[in-house]
Parts: structure tokens; C-alpha cells; sequence
């Protein structure tokens, strides 16, 4: 048993053994590359088969979710300087890695405290999309009594658009009709994060 632990300390182990690890086999045309240049390449370029591949995929995706950085979950947003802050920590990887709009909502508690987040709709931020009963259905289901809106920039440029504004004037009145308070909404760009009730 000692010695099965001693083989798998794979903190001792080189990239590409780990590679080998991941993949069940070398392959030659990995083992030339860098694990930056693994990640940017494809299938046909690495000379995987689609099993490889997705393996080596799958691999790279949870070593990012672990390291990913977690938002301290009592961390109390009373302000749009904390909501920002807040955003740039936990929306961290969508910053760096969205490739398309995201719109999100907070869930938080009485004391302005995150209870979930949860992804609503994916695409370019339009008030048509944007539907209320689903912006407000995790809200209610959380027995929030607070939502945070947040939303990426791909483009890198943080500045709220006037349809981005829009959105958070509608989701505001029918929070106010469900009893649910729209506290802010949070524009996550690599450029930075700018809260929509600050800027307006």
C-alpha cells in the first residue's frame, strides 16, 4: 500500500507525466508541448483520439474549478464598492474566460449575505430576454430577500450600456412588486467592474 501512495504523488511528477496519467498513454505530439500550449490546442493538432481528448478536456476543466477563487461567502454587500469587489472575486473566471454575455443573479439573505448564484441566460443582454420569472424564480426558490443582477462584458469595457440600464430599471419595479430587493447590478469586464447604480 505504501508503495501504490508513493507512485501517485503526483505533486513530484512532471507535466508530462501527469499528462500520461490523465491520458492512460504518451503521446509524442504532447509531450513535445508546454501545458499552456495544451490547453490552446486542439484535437487534430495534439493527434488525439476524441476519447484522449475529451479525457485530457475533462482533466484541464476540473484542475480549473479547483483552482478557481471562491468569494467568501460572508462577505456582507452593502455598498457598490463591496458588490464590485464581491463580482471581481467570485465572477473571476467568467471575466477572464466569457466568450458570450452572461447573466447571473446573487441570491442573498437578510443581512446582504450570498446564499446561491445562479446562471440565467446566455447571449447578448436584451430586455426581451431578460425575463423576470426567471431572473426572480431562484430568488424566491432561495427565500432571498435580496438579489445582486451581474452580467459580463466580453469586449473587455465595463461601461453599463443604455440597454443594461433598461434591464436593471425593469428588474427593479417587479422586485419591488415581489417584495424582493434588487440591490445592484454589477457590469464584470477585464478592464474591471462597475455597478450600474453608481454609474447611473
Amino acid at each position: 500500500m505504501r508503495m501504490l501512495w508513493h507512485s501517485y504523488k503526483v505533486r513530484e511528477k512532471s507535466d508530462q507525466e501527469l499528462l500520461s496519467m490523465v491520458l492512460r498513454t504518451q503521446f509524442s505530439r504532447v509531450a513535445d508541448k508546454s501545458v499552456h500550449e495544451i490547453v490552446q490546442a486542439g484535437k487534430a493538432e495534439l493527434g488525439l483520439t476524441d476519447i484522449a481528448y475529451a479525457r485530457l478536456m475533462a482533466g484541464i476543466e476540473l484542475g480549473k474549478r479547483v483552482a478557481e477563487p471562491k468569494a467568501n461567502y460572508n462577505t456582507k454587500i452593502t455598498s457598490p464598492q463591496l458588490a464590485a469587489e464581491f463580482c471581481q472575486v467570485h465572477f473571476a473566471r467568467l471575466i477572464a474566460e466569457g466568450l458570450q454575455e452572461e447573466f447571473h443573479v446573487v441570491t442573498l439573505n437578510t443581512k446582504h449575505r450570498m446564499i446561491d448564484s445562479h446562471l440565467i441566460t446566455v447571449g447578448t443582454l436584451d430586455a426581451s430576454l431578460v425575463h423576470a420569472r426567471e431572473v426572480f424564480r431562484p430568488a424566491i426558490r432561495d427565500s432571498s430577500s435580496a438579489i445582486l443582477l451581474v452580467h459580463n462584458h466580453p469586449s473587455g469595457d465595463p461601461t453599463p450600456s443604455r440597454e443594461d440600464q433598461t434591464v436593471t430599471e425593469h428588474l427593479t419595479k417587479v422586485g419591488t412588486m415581489v417584495g424582493i430587493t434588487v440591490l445592484d447590478h454589477v457590469v464584470v469586464a477585464r478592464e474591471g467592474c462597475v455597478s450600474i447604480r453608481e454609474y447611473g
